[in-house]
């Protein structure tokens, strides 16, 4: 089961499996945490157990809300799937690089 919640101010938690069928669902909750940032957020990867692509899209999602809101994002313990993913489509860093 997917699961996102405000872990702490500032810090997004997003933990169980990040994949095509339930993305939308955790995009929604995602960004509608997000809007409600102020300043600066992370979103945490901790918990994460599993990944594909749209985790990815996810993410690219989320940093141009951020962008949008003046918001500055980062993640923070990121899957090393995620970040192979990132690498393997050409956007080597893009987790770092937000």
């Amino acid at each position: 089961m997917t699961k996102v919640e405000q872990s702490s101010p500032g810090v997004i938690a997003l933990s169980g499996e990040l994949l095509f069928g339930t993305i939308m669902a955790v995009r929604a909750e995602v960004e509608a945490l997000l809007s409600k940032q102020t300043e600066r957020c992370q979103l945490d990867f901790s918990q994460v157990t599993r990944v594909d692509s749209s985790a990815l899209a996810l993410w690219l999602a989320c940093c141009r809300l951020a962008a949008r809101n003046s918001l500055e994002l980062s993640a923070i313990n990121i899957p090393s799937d995620l970040d192979a993913i990132a690498d393997l489509v050409g956007l080597d860093g893009a987790l770092r690089d937000a």
